[in-house]
């Protein structure tokens, strides 16, 4: 069964990722020159979850052909909200583009997502909008509406997911983290993995246990390492 992920503590249960190595960007006029695929009006395509070509053709470009376009600029410094999270690349835009019509600015690419980030009364707006579900998840909040029941792609939103790392680290070493209480922004987007959506809500029922085992697993491996 392919596996969804539902936050960074979820490690063992992350699907294809999207990148293996990430570089500095060529000068701007020839990337243009290069690849007139990435538009903006391509980059909201595969936002709204309409054209995984258009997914593949930056993530491509990006972190396997080492080019951006001259309107995409890397997001260097961490942001409060996105710490602690494992494989996220970031982009201001130059030219903003529309995710169903709504204006995005910035753009994040997560393995088999792209998404927005976008603050809590925002999102939660644009999840009624768009009449997605609470995924049956306890440990991070998650939201979802498949395109195509039988292979997707989904619509989805979730919390950023550093805190639920920090926690699950935490946890492997014996300690507790105090309740974060939910976070102030939400991301928002397309996550393009071919799955069904029955295999997605079984690998969600799924994950709240996977992250129990993968942190006890890690204590366990600490411990044995401590052994003389």
């Amino acid at each position: 069964m392919k596996k969804f992920l539902f936050s960074a503590a979820t490690l063992a249960a992350a699907f294809l990722a999207t990148a293996s190595a990430h570089a500095g960007a060529q000068s701007a006029g020839q990337q243009e020159n290069q690849d007139p695929a990435l538009t903006p009006q391509a980059l909201g395509e595969a936002l709204s979850c309409r054209s995984r070509e258009a997914l593949e053709a930056f993530a491509g470009a990006l972190f396997l052909g080492d080019t951006s376009p001259a309107w995409m600029h890397e997001i260097k410094d961490d942001d409060k909200q996105t710490q602690g999270m494992l494989g996220l690349y970031g982009y201001t835009l130059s030219r903003p583009v529309l995710m169903l019509e709504e204006p995005v600015d910035r753009v994040y690419f997560l393995q088999n997502w792209v998404v927005t980030l976008w603050p809590r009364k925002k999102a939660e707006a644009f999840i009624a909008a768009q009449k997605m579900a609470r995924a049956p998840i306890k440990g991070t909040e998650q939201y979802y509406r498949f395109i195509d029941p039988d292979s997707g792609p989904m619509l989805g939103a979730f919390e950023p997911t550093g805190n639920a790392t920090a926690a699950m680290l935490a946890k492997a070493f014996g300690g507790e983290l105090p309740d974060a209480g939910p976070s102030d922004s939400l991301f928002v987007g397309c996550n393009y993995t071919p799955a069904s959506q029955v295999d997605f809500l079984e690998a969600a029922r799924q994950s709240d246990a996977t992250v129990r085992d993968t942190a006890r697993s890690l204590g366990e491996a600490l411990q044995e390492r401590k052994q003389p």
